[in-house]
This record gives C-alpha cells, structure tokens and sequence, in this order.
C-alpha cells in the first residue's frame, strides 16, 4: 500500500547566485537533472504537481510506497541543495471521512445520544 505526501519546494535566495555563468550552472547541472528524474517519476505515476507560473518554488503529491522511499528520491535530486523543502504526509478523503464519523459515535456514545444514521 502506497503513501501520499505533499512537497513544497522554494528555491532559497541566497541560491541565486550572482552571475549569469552561476545561473547556467544551476540550470544545467541541478535544476533541469532534477526535473527530468521528476518527469520520470511522473511518468510511473509516482508524482504530480508543478511548479508556479513564472515562480521559483512549486507544490507536488508523491505516491511512494513509505516515507523513506520519498527521502531517497528527494535526496537524490541535485537542486536539493539549493531548495528550502517542507513535507506533509496526506490522509486520504475516505480515510479523513470514517475517522470523522468514528469520532461522532465515540461522542454520541460519551453523550448517551442513540441516533441512528
């Protein structure tokens, strides 16, 4: 059973760099490696997303068996030295749905309230 977790990225500033030779660098030797290992993944279903419009930062649901397999695929992107990165695990609509409605019995049942759905 797979896992799905939300990937925030934003590039740091400080990361810029300052001349157009450091910019063809970071293009060609992190940023366009890391994308094409992400169009991959997406390619196997593993990932979707993108990144924002005109922006250096992006948004992206991994499907990956555990959260170790997401740190090795993260780790091995070369922009991830360069880029800020927050992780959420995700809980799925229909597993967000029977825990809500557990939590409502349980407060029935606490309440001494019987009714029935």
């Amino acid at each position: 059973m797979s896992e799905r977790f939300l990937v925030i990225i934003k590039l740091r500033e400080e990361s810029y760099g300052g001349s157009s030779e450091e910019a063809a660098y970071m293009l060609t030797d992190q940023i366009i490696p890391s994308l094409e290992m992400m169009e991959r993944m997406e390619g196997e279903g593993k990932v979707t997303g993108g990144f924002f419009e005109g922006q250096t930062s992006g948004m992206f649901i991994f499907d990956v068996e555990d959260d170790m397999e997401l740190d090795r695929f993260l780790a091995s992107l070369p922009i991830m030295n360069v880029y800020d990165i927050e992780i959420a695990p995700l809980q799925s609509i229909s597993s967000a749905l029977k825990r809500d409605r557990r939590i409502v019995d349980e407060v029935r049942t606490a309440a001494g309230i019987n009714i029935q759905r």
